[in-house]
């Protein structure tokens, strides 16, 4: 009865990824229908900053409060009003970069969301969870659609904003009568930091690399990337459900061994289904995106390892060891960035799906050994 219990809260969390993920995917997927890849890229480009400067000024204290509210400590007002700061700081940062006021905006709304969910899940409140997963993900394609109609790309980027604002009225039951004590932060401040310094490295190897590829090889190239990610990220749902489930378990204590096994075998199944349906799904309705195939097909293999390396730091977090999760991150991204200027240089689109999937791959092995040492 106890592992149908935990596939059931599993379920709870994971269809709320998994929803939302497919509303965002069949909404991006239209959207490359609109736009061309320079266009595509541009906004790709746009989304990618603000959910870098996100989980920068989310500061490490999602992961911090996932861990710790699960404990029943009382660190999530102080951490909100924190981030609240943090938020509007690193807001204005990026619309001095940019000079794009609505991806300034997403960045600040992302922000107060993601904090937000973070303490629902932390609850293990999962059906709430998924419900905020779900409603945002429907308001934001039609507030998007409606705005694009007025403000183009712009009008996508506010109405990504507004629908992150459903989940205020939860900040009511998290702060009412809740006492903002920032000492109890002081006692989590190297556990937080290793958590900031892994959030970066995870936002950097998915979406700081998109701003990199830009850069260096165009919105074109970019824009058959973004769109190979899309893909990818909609594959990706169960490793990142697992992981927001794993968490607040580990952190008690419990294993769920049997689950862990259930996830890798369905993370399997999907790659490769994935391979198998791309070519034949994209030449049906997205020709012009055929150059995105093999790569799709590379990053669905990644989906593997993910599954697998998801699980090992859900691990490594509830035993509070945050420190090789954080190793762990920054030399995986910081081998995709490498691999992402050799690769890509020499073998374009197709280089860089490789470097992902070898930065992943590299993660899981690196994972291994921390945990035989642990």
């Amino acid at each position: 009865m106890v592992i149908f219990t935990k596939i059931k809260d599993l379920l709870s969390l994971s269809s709320g990824n998994l929803i939302s993920s497919l509303i965002y995917g069949l909404f991006w997927i239209f959207l490359a229908s609109l736009f061309t890849n320079e266009e595509y890229g541009e906004l790709g480009l746009f989304m990618s900053v603000a959910k870098v400067g996100s989980s920068i000024a989310l500061l490490g204290l999602g992961g911090t409060i996932l861990v710790y509210e699960a404990k029943n400590q009382n660190i999530f007002p102080a951490s909100f009003v924190i981030v609240l700061i943090s938020s509007t700081v690193t807001s204005i940062v990026a619309f001095v970069l940019t000079q794009n006021f609505m991806a300034s905006l997403l960045l600040f709304g992302l922000t107060i969301f993601s904090i937000t969910l973070f303490a629902v899940n932390a609850k293990k409140r999962y059906g709430d969870y998924s419900i905020y997963l779900i409603l945002r993900a429907i308001i934001t394609v039609v507030l998007s659609f409606i705005f694009f109609q007025f403000f183009g790309i712009h009008g996508i980027l506010l109405g990504y904003f507004i629908a992150t604002l459903m989940v205020i009225k939860e900040l009511r039951s998290l702060l009412k009568n809740k006492k903002i004590d920032f000492s109890i932060l002081r006692s989590k401040f190297n556990f937080t930091s290793f958590s900031f310094g892994n959030r970066v490295s995870q936002v950097l190897l998915r979406s700081g690399d998109k701003i990199l590829i830009g850069s260096i090889f165009g919105f074109s190239m970019l824009g058959n990337y973004y769109f190979a990610f899309q893909v990818f990220m909609l594959l990706d749902t169960i490793p990142r459900s697992i992981l927001h489930y794993l968490v607040p378990q580990e952190a008690e204590g419990k294993k769920n061994k049997k689950l862990k096994i259930i996830s890798i075998i369905a993370a399997s199944i999907i790659s490769v289904i994935s391979i198998i349906l791309t070519p034949i799904v994209v030449m049906a309705l997205l020709p012009q995106y055929q150059d995105s195939i093999i790569s799709i097909q590379i990053l669905s293999i990644a989906v593997i390892p993910l599954s697998i390396s998801g699980i090992q730091q859900a691990e490594f977090f509830g035993k509070e060891n945050s420190r090789f999760v954080l190793i762990g991150s920054v030399f995986q991204s910081g081998l995709y960035i490498v691999l992402i200027v050799l690769l890509g240089s020499n073998y374009g689109l197709l280089g860089v799906a490789v470097g992902f999937l070898i930065s992943a791959i590299t993660r899981t092995i690196f994972n291994l050994f921390g945990r035989n040492n642990s």
